[in-house]
Order: structure tokens, then C-alpha cells, then sequence
């Protein structure tokens, strides 16, 4: 039989979908072959991930082991009243049976005397007596006792029958309060050779399912005498129901997927064919409006979905740690485990997008002060006032710059209003649409604000569409035009005031544009 050791969890490192166990200790063993048993695994342990080492020994053969076994959920149960009585009707159910065997005998009993006076009768008249009233007497007699018998025989049947079911039943709810589960006891069976013998170190390490990771982030916005800063927390929150505790343990997080296949991609022929436009295609330039989403990290990174269904580290492996030993149950719950946290100096202003909401938000641009990657994840926001809303977190390298929206001021408002109109040059039959879009920016509040606006025109990319600002109509004038089209106003909103603002802009193309 193998010897047991006890191998505590020492380190575990979560990955996206799983995670890997390190159980590590002290032995003491002789010189020479020894199989040792390292109790107490997770049923869920991988078989191929076992991997065992031994300081300046060998590790002959290491392998899993299952046994599996039955246990009561709940022992107090067996002492309670539903245990009692099913044993008393158990019991009640022993005495219906044998007062039925009882009136058994008893039945048979009487039908023997019953045959024992048949046959003295038959033996009297062989013999030429004759005794009517005797034997009238002893039938009369023998008769009532049979039927008396025979109604006691039915009713205990009946109530040895009832005292069954009602035991049954018992039995029934008794196991369905107290089902047996099954379980496996998982052990590390290892064959162990050490030349010298003495105090060495053995570690075990597997893998497991059923645990995974994602970060998350608390970001708190707080203005000071020098300008406003940013702290902003990160947390990991973990899932694990391995079937094992991890009860004060080194957690290490990556973003490593080792279960994806490294291969090559296969090689397939890509042919160019040439061919001369046809007469149509001569004459047409065809071009469509869409929609582009900017791919980006830090500030200018696309907006994420909420539920993030895996890691986003940027491409590359990551790996963070806990700066303190943690407990995770394996109760499948989520628990927070604090990675690190800095503050920055940030700068914020009151941004509204009109084409989106007609909410003004404060938003606040601070740069990644942290020795760490931010990976992609949920952010709570925070301010002086408490909670303001929760947003994502794009990735962002260490030192590039961020931005948060913090909620919005409940003071300002603007509405949108969109007038389009086309027209044709007859000469040259040019298409000229233009766009005239107006806002209407109102302060409610006590005090005056300083407020952007940001609206978007489109960029071209062909020669043949021209996209033009009108400058004489659009007032005020704007503050900047990005090459991605972002027209930005910054304006100063006095307190209980309503101010309009006006911006024009065409899209033209020739006679052979199509699709506009």
C-alpha cells in the first residue's frame, strides 16, 4: 500500500477557463523505492496535466486515482423524527407480520379439529352409533371458530398491508431528505526513488476546470488645489468550483490559452486576373456610405461590449499576481481579489455628442500611470457624490492615455435637429447634398459651464465625392476639425441661458457617382 502524504496548495494560477494547481512540501524518505499517495485532489484534476518533481530524486511514475464512494449528505437527519418513524413503523410493520402468521396457525389449527370431527363421525356411523346432538354441537363450535379465525386473518392482512405502505412512503421521503451523493477521492499515487534518503521537496502540479478570471476596475474622479486626479483600482474577480478549497494560496492570473493549437497556416494559391473595365464601369464611379468603427487602444479605442465573454490582453500573453496570499472557496461565487492600483493627474471637461444623447457628460482624460497593461474589463465609476454609472475599459499600454465618462450633468442639455436637401446642376448634372444640422444647447443651472460639442461629417476616399464645411453658415465658428471627420466646438454656457449653434456641410459628386 502507498504511503500518504499531505501536499498543501501552495501557488495557483488561473488562466482564462481553467487553472493550475501547485501543491508543494517537505518529506522525510528512506533510500530506495517508495510509493507514496498525495491525498485529497480534485476530482476534476486533468489526468495528462500531472506532472510531479522531487529534488534530487527520481519520480519513477506518477499517475491519478479515482475511487469512488457513496456518503449521506446530512447526518443530522438520521436522529431526527423522520428516522424515527420510519423505525417505528418498521417495527409496527414486524408485529402486523407475525400476528398474520400467528391467525395462520391458528386458522389451520381449526381446520384440523375440524377434520379430526368429520372423521370421528364417519368413524361412529361405520359403527352403527349415532350421536346427532354431540356432533351438531362440536361442527357448531368448530365453525364459529374458523369464521373467527378467518376475520381476524383478514383484518391483520389488511392492517399489516397499510402499516407497509405507510412504511414505504417513509422510506420514500426519508431518502429524498437525506439522498447519498456520490463522490471520488482523487489521489496522486507516486513512485518515488531517492539514493540517500533524508529531507527532500516534492511538488505536484495539475490542472483543473471549472475556474476562471476576468479583471475589473473602480475609477475614482477627485479634484484637488493642484487639478483634478484619477485613482483608478484593479481587482480580479475569480470563479472556481474545482471541488478543492484554495485556502491560503499565491494566485497568479494570465491570459495564456494553452489550449489553442499552434499551427501553421496552410498555403493556398491566390490568382490576380486582369481584365479592362467595361463601357459601363467607364462612365459610373460607384461609392456607399457606411459606417466605420476606429480601431484603436487607450482613448480612442472602440467602444466594447458589456459582457466580455473572454480576456482582451492585446495579443499578448500577461501574467499579474496578487500581493497577498487569498482564500477562495469552491462554492462557485465570485471574490475580488485586489491587484494594484495608481493615481494620475487628469483633465476633464463637459462633452456632449448630440448625435447620440442629448446628455452632457463630464469626461476625464489621464494616462496609465500603473506598472501594468490595463486589459479591457468593466469600470465603476466614482466621484465626490458616490456612484455615477458604470462603463468599459478598452486595453491600455502602460503610459498611453485614457479617457472616462463620469457620468453626466443634469443642468445641460441639448437637442438635435437634421435638415437635408439635394440638388442637381443642370449643365453638368453634379449632385450636391447638403446638411444642415442644428443644436440648441440650454443651462438650467446656477452657474455658468464651459461645454463641447462634438458632431461628425463624412471623409471621403474617392476623388470623385467632395465633402466641404460651409463656413459662412456654420456658427460659431469650430474649434478643430479632426482627418476622421470630428467637428469639435467648445463654447461657455452662461447659467439659465439657451444658445443655438448652426452646422453646414455638402456632399457633392458628378453625373457617373452612383450610390449617393
Amino acid at each position: 500500500m502507498p504511503t500518504p502524504v499531505n501536499l498543501p496548495i501552495v501557488k495557483v494560477t488561473v488562466l482564462e477557463d481553467r487553472a493550475l494547481v501547485e501543491r508543494r512540501a517537505d518529506l522525510t524518505l528512506p533510500a530506495g523505492a517508495q510509493s507514496v499517495s498525495v491525498e485529497g485532489l480534485s476530482p476534476l484534476a486533468v489526468d495528462r496535466s500531472l506532472q510531479a518533481q522531487l529534488t534530487g530524486g527520481t519520480i519513477l511514475q506518477a499517475r491519478l486515482s479515482r475511487v469512488a464512494r457513496e456518503k449521506p449528505r446530512g447526518e443530522a437527519v438520521d436522529k431526527g423524527p423522520l428516522r424515527a418513524r420510519v423505525e417505528t413503523l418498521e417495527r409496527e410493520y414486524k408485529l402486523a407480520q407475525a400476528e398474520v402468521e400467528r391467525l395462520h396457525t391458528r386458522l389451520g389449527t381449526v381446520e384440523t379439529a375440524r377434520e379430526d370431527v368429520l372423521r370421528a363421525i364417519a368413524e361412529f356411523v361405520g359403527q352403527g352409533q349415532e350421536k346427532s346432538q354431540v356432533w351438531h354441537g362440536q361442527l357448531d363450535r368448530v365453525r364459529q371458530a374458523a369464521t373467527a379465525a378467518d376475520q381476524a386473518l383478514r383484518d391483520a392482512t389488511r392492517r399489516a398491508a397499510r402499516t407497509r405502505q405507510q412504511w414505504v412512503e417513509a422510506q420514500s421521503v426519508l431518502a429524498q431528505a437525506e439522498p447519498t451523493e456520490k463522490t471520488l477521492d482523487t489521489s496522486a499515487r507516486l513512485e518515488l526513488a531517492h539514493p540517500t534518503g533524508g529531507t527532500v521537496s516534492l511538488r505536484v502540479t495539475y490542472l483543473v476546470p471549472c475556474a476562471a478570471w476576468r479583471p475589473a476596475y473602480r475609477a475614482t474622479l477627485l479634484p484637488g488645489e493642484g487639478g483634478e486626479s484619477v485613482t483608478l483600482e484593479c481587482e480580479a474577480v475569480v470563479w472556481q468550483r474545482t471541488g478543492e478549497d484554495w485556502t491560503d494560496v499565491e494566485l497568479a492570473l494570465s491570459t495564456a490559452r494553452p489550449t489553442l493549437g499552434a499551427s501553421p497556416p496552410r498555403l493556398v494559391e491566390d490568382w490576380l486576373r486582369l481584365r479592362d473595365k467595361s463601357e459601363q464601369e467607364k462612365q459610373v464611379v460607384e461609392v456607399a456610405v457606411r459606417e466605420e468603427v476606429l480601431q484603436h487602444t487607450g482613448e480612442g479605442a472602440a467602444t466594447r461590449v458589456r459582457e466580455m465573454p473572454g480576456l482582451d490582453d492585446g495579443g499578448e500573453a500577461l501574467s499579474l499576481r496578487a500581493p497577498h496570499r487569498v482564500t477562495l472557496p469552491e462554492d462557485g461565487a465570485p471574490h475580488r481579489v485586489p491587484l494594484f492600483q495608481f493615481t494620475a493627474p487628469a483633465t476633464s471637461e463637459l462633452v456632449g455628442m448630440p448625435e447620440h444623447s442629448p446628455l452632457v457628460h463630464r469626461v476625464a482624460r489621464f494616462d496609465n500611470r500603473g506598472t501594468n497593461v490595463l486589459l479591457a474589463g468593466p469600470v465603476e465609476l466614482v466621484r465626490t457624490s458616490g456612484y455615477v454609472g458604470r462603463a468599459s475599459l478598452a486595453f491600455t499600454g502602460v503610459g498611453e492615455r485614457l479617457k472616462l465618462g463620469f457620468g453626466s450633468e443634469d443642468a445641460l442639455r441639448v437637442l438635435r435637429k437634421v435638415d437635408t436637401k439635394q440638388d442637381t446642376q443642370r449643365l453638368t448634372g453634379r449632385r450636391v447634398h447638403t446638411h444642415r444640422v442644428t443644436l440648441y444647447l440650454s443651462n438650467t443651472g446656477t452657474r455658468p459651464e464651459k461645454v463641447v460639442l462634438e458632431e461628425r461629417i463624412p471623409v471621403s476616399e474617392v476623388e470623385a465625392v467632395e465633402v466641404k464645411l460651409l463656413p459662412e453658415q456654420t456658427k460659431p465658428a469650430p474649434t478643430r476639425v479632426s482627418e476622421d471627420g470630428i467637428v469639435r466646438f467648445e463654447l461657455s454656457a452662461p447659467a439659465g441661458a439657451q444658445q443655438e449653434l448652426a452646422l453646414a456641410y455638402t456632399v457633392s459628386g458628378s453625373a457617373k457617382v452612383a450610390g449617393l
